[in-house]
C-alpha cells in the first residue's frame, strides 16, 4: 500500500497566508492598544526598576533649597576629526562652565561625555585637555560624573584611574543619582538622574556589538563626509525611547527622571516643541480685546519658532503625556552650536540653552517651574 502523499494546492496555501497574516495584524493591533505590554517596554521597566533600587541604596543626596545644580549629557567628544560633533559646540560648553563654576553650581555630567565608541581613548582624550581643566574646577566636591552607553569604558576602574586622575583625582563614575528634595524635615519628591539608555537593546542589551560595529562606521564619516550624526537624525527612534521613559516613570508616586541618550530636550514630559504650540494656541484663543498690541507680530514670532524646532527636534512618534515626571537635557552637540540642559536652584527647575545670540554666548531659560508645583501634581 503506497503512502498517501498531501499536495499543496494554491486554495490551502492562500488560507494559510491569510490566516498568518491575520495573526500578525492581530498581535500587532494588539501591542498597539496595550504599548506598556511590548517587550522593549518591559525590558526598559524591568531595568529602571533595578537601577533605581540600586542608586536608592549608594547614591542618595539630600536636596536642599540653596543648592544649585547643572545637568549637561551627550556631548561625545571624539578626536577633532570630521565624525566628531562636539567641536561645533565646545566655545559654548566652556562659557557656560565658566558662568556655572562662578555662581557655585554642582556640575552633573549625565553620560556620554566622550565618544568612546566610535573612538578610542587615548585619541578622544587628549583631544579636549582644555574642556577637562575646565570642568576639573568642579572637582572634588560640585562634580558629579554619570556613565552612559557611549563611554561606558568609565565604569572600569583601571580606565578611569588611568585616564581621569590626572584630571579628576580619585573620581568616581556613577550609574545614576537620586536626589530627595526635601519640604521640610520631609521628603517632598525624588530626582533621579540616569543617562536613560538601561533597557535598550542596542545601547544596552546587545552593547558589545555596538562597540564592535561603531569604530567601522566613524571610518565611514571620516572618508565620506557623509551620515554626521545630529540631533535630529533617528528621530523616531528616539521619541520612541523618551516615551519608554515616560511611561515608566509615570507609573511612579512623587518621582521625576531626568534622562540623556535621546538628545531631545523635554520639559514635564513634553518636547519644547510641543509647548511652543500649545503657547501659539493659547495666543490664538485670547479674545481681540485682551490681545497685547504686538500680537500679530507675538503669532508671527512664535509660528517661525515652531517651525525652526520641528527641524532640530522632530516630533515623530511622541505619543499624549499627562504627568510632568519627565525631563531631558537635550545634548551639548547641536549643529549650530547650541547646547541644553537643565538647572535646579532655589527649589526650582529650568530647561536652559546656551547659544550664539547678537554675536555672543547667552544663557536662555526655555522653561522654568518650582518643583513643589510639579510634584503635587504628580
Amino acid at each position: 500500500m503506497k503512502p498517501t502523499t498531501r499536495k499543496l494546492d494554491a486554495r490551502s496555501l492562500l488560507i494559510g497566508l491569510a490566516a498568518g497574516a491575520g495573526g500578525v495584524l492581530a498581535g500587532q493591533a494588539f501591542f498597539n492598544r496595550h504599548p506598556d505590554r511590548r517587550l522593549e517596554q518591559n525590558l526598559v521597566n524591568r531595568a529602571m526598576d533595578r537601577k533605581l533600587k540600586e542608586v536608592a541604596a549608594s547614591d542618595t543626596i539630600r536636596l536642599d533649597f540653596e543648592h544649585r545644580y547643572v545637568v549637561f549629557s551627550d556631548h561625545h567628544k571624539g578626536a577633532r576629526n570630521l565624525a566628531d560633533d562636539f567641536v561645533q559646540c565646545e566655545q559654548t560648553y566652556l562659557a557656560a562652565l565658566d558662568y556655572y563654576y562662578e555662581r557655585g553650581f554642582t556640575l552633573i555630567i549625565l553620560g556620554d561625555s566622550e565618544e568612546l565608541l566610535e573612538e578610542t581613548i587615548g585619541a578622544a582624550v587628549p583631544a579636549y585637555q582644555n574642556v577637562f581643566n575646565k570642568e576639573a574646577r568642579f572637582h572634588p566636591d560640585c562634580l558629579i560624573r554619570v556613565y552612559g552607553n557611549h563611554d561606558i569604558y568609565w565604569q572600569v576602574e583601571s580606565l578611569v584611574r588611568q585616564h581621569m586622575d590626572p584630571f579628576f583625582p580619585g573620581v568616581r563614575y556613577r550609574e545614576g543619582l537620586l536626589l530627595q528634595v526635601m519640604d521640610g524635615e520631609q521628603v517632598g519628591g525624588e530626582i533621579f538622574l540616569i543617562h536613560g539608555f538601561q533597557g535598550t537593546l542596542t545601547s544596552d542589551i546587545f552593547s558589545a556589538l555596538a562597540m564592535f560595529v561603531l569604530p567601522f562606521y566613524r571610518d565611514f564619516q571620516i572618508k565620506t563626509r557623509f551620515g554626521r550624526t545630529s540631533p535630529s537624525r533617528d528621530a523616531c527612534l528616539r521619541s520612541e525611547h523618551d516615551n519608554h521613559l515616560y511611561r515608566w516613570v509615570s507609573q511612579k508616586r512623587k518621582l521625576i527622571l531626568i534622562a540623556g541618550h535621546t538628545h531631545r530636550p523635554v520639559w514635564s514630559s513634553k518636547t519644547h516643541l510641543e509647548k511652543l504650540v500649545e503657547e501659539l494656541a493659547a495666543l490664538l484663543r485670547l479674545p481681540p480685546d485682551q490681545r497685547p498690541d504686538n500680537f500679530d507680530e507675538l503669532i508671527v514670532s512664535k509660528k517661525r519658532e515652531i517651525e525652526e524646532r520641528q527641524i532640530k527636534y522632530p516630533p515623530c512618534t511622541d505619543i499624549v503625556k499627562t504627568r510632568p515626571s519627565y525631563f531631558n537635557t537635550g545634548c551639548c552637540r547641536f549643529a549650530d552650536g547650541d547646547i541644553t540642559g537643565i538647572e535646579i536652584e532655589n527649589g526650582g527647575i529650568s530647561l536652559i540653552k546656551w547659544g550664539r545670540q547678537a554675536g555672543d554666548i547667552q544663557r536662555s531659560i526655555l522653561e522654568a517651574n518650582s518643583l513643589t508645583e510639579i510634584f503635587l501634581s504628580l
